[in-house]
């Protein structure tokens, strides 16, 4: 097989699941209002997915082991795909007035309920299908480009929802979905198949407790949350902070995040796959970087270089995503490679969903306490990552 083909393929499918992920996501809170919903009723709708990602994810890495990596991948595509069209439905007959009330909040939080199911397929089999093709030495090189493709997608998203919703409210929905099909469709046929048929009877079980592996869960479930929790205060702390209207701050808010979209991309798709840096290397690097930027997020007293100092969180981010994936997929056997993708998927959702109760919490003691927090985190897995030496499993290659 050619490891070109499958990594092109693996990239193209994932930045097609995540553009159109990301094409919604800016239209969701015009949407919500339009539909008459509640700030509430929009915070648990969007909560659900979340919750329903990290729970469900471990089922799709079983269904990596039971089906292959390929078929499962192919059918997350078609699940986001024909979920956004669900959630366009339903949304759809509440503009027009069909379903009001209960019933309308009903039927939109099933429906992204099943958005939230679908999506864990496409990075749990990515991460399982990318442990197949790369030897131990370009493992992290190998799922930075799964994190470049995110990041890109992150990107790309945003910028294709302006365009779309000159269609109305639910044209980036349907483009969306119409994304996620396409890519289906045409890597059904051109993505080549996992070298590594695995279909088990009994596919093996990884407990998030499993001393080869709840270091690296740490890493992800303490970025994805603090990572969340920046997300979530960063419009808050534009108009406190610096005074800008919620206009302003949307759009400031806007170019920050684009900036570490790129950040996260760059170093992900151009140095980490380049350099072919270990996950010993990345994960005690990643760290002090992070806690520079939100330092420089606090003292920083213009708003441009809050910009930049998100970027520096980009870059720290870039480290830290193939750093603590790649390290997982080393850890384990070749057996497991699914398990561990559908665990550490499953983590990155707890951090979803754990990240804005933190930082609701937390910015009502202080406005620089999410930032305050998430550094004193990362100066704690910074010393975690230098310290402990079981971090490191035999068969990890370092590079120093």
């Amino acid at each position: 097989m050619s490891g070109t083909k499958a990594k092109t393929s693996l990239f193209a499918g994932l930045l097609a699941a995540y553009a159109g992920l990301m094409l919604a996501n800016p239209v969701f809170p015009s949407l919500a209002r339009e539909l008459g919903l509640s700030e509430v009723q929009a915070g648990i709708v969007i909560s659900a997915a979340a919750l329903v990602f990290a729970v469900g994810s471990p089922l799709w890495g079983w269904l990596c082991d039971r089906a292959g990596r390929k078929p499962v991948f192919i059918a997350g595509l078609f699940g986001i795909g024909l979920s956004y069209i669900l959630f366009a439905g339903v949304s759809y007959l509440g503009l027009i007035g069909v379903l009001t009330g209960t019933a309308l909040f009903a039927a939109l939080l099933a429906a992204r309920v099943v958005i939230g199911a679908m999506i864990g397929g496409g990075p749990v089999s990515a991460q399982a299908y990318m442990a197949d093709i790369t030897e131990t030495s370009n493992r992290s090189a190998g799922m930075a480009l799964i994190g470049a493709a995110n990041g890109l997608g992150t990107l790309l998203g945003p910028a294709l929802a302006a365009v779309f919703v000159t269609c109305g409210l639910l044209g980036p929905f349907f483009a969306g979905a119409a994304i996620a099909l396409a890519a289906a469709l045409v890597l059904g046929f051109a993505m080549p198949r996992s070298p590594h048929q695995q279909t088990l009877e009994r596919p093996p079980k990884i407990m998030p407790w499993d001393g080869r592996i709840w270091p690296f869960l740490l890493f992800a479930f303490a970025t994805v949350t603090i990572i969340v929790l920046l997300q979530i205060t960063l419009g808050f702390y534009l108009i406190d902070r610096f005074g800008l209207t919620p206009v302003n701050a949307a759009q400031w808010a806007s170019i920050s995040l684009f900036a570490v979209g790129v950040a996260l991309a760059v170093v992900q798709g151009v140095f980490v796959a380049r350099f072919k840096w270990s996950p010993h290397t990345l994960l005690r690097g990643g760290p002090p970087i992070m806690v520079v930027g939100l330092i420089c997020a606090v003292l920083a007293p213009s708003v441009p270089l809050l910009v930049a100092a998100f970027a520096v969180m980009g870059v720290g981010g870039g480290l830290l995503f193939p750093g603590f994936t790649s390290g997982a997929s080393l850890a384990v056997s070749e057996d497991e490679q699914g398990a561990m993708a559908g665990l550490n998927t499953a983590t990155n959702g707890a951090g979803a969903v754990f990240g804005p109760l933190i930082a609701t919490a937390l910015y009502q003691i202080d406005v620089t306490a999410p930032f305050l927090a998430g550094a004193v985190v990362f100066a704690a897995l910074a010393v975690f990552a230098w310290a402990h030496p079981t971090l490191w499993p035999a068969n990890m290659p370092k590079v120093e």
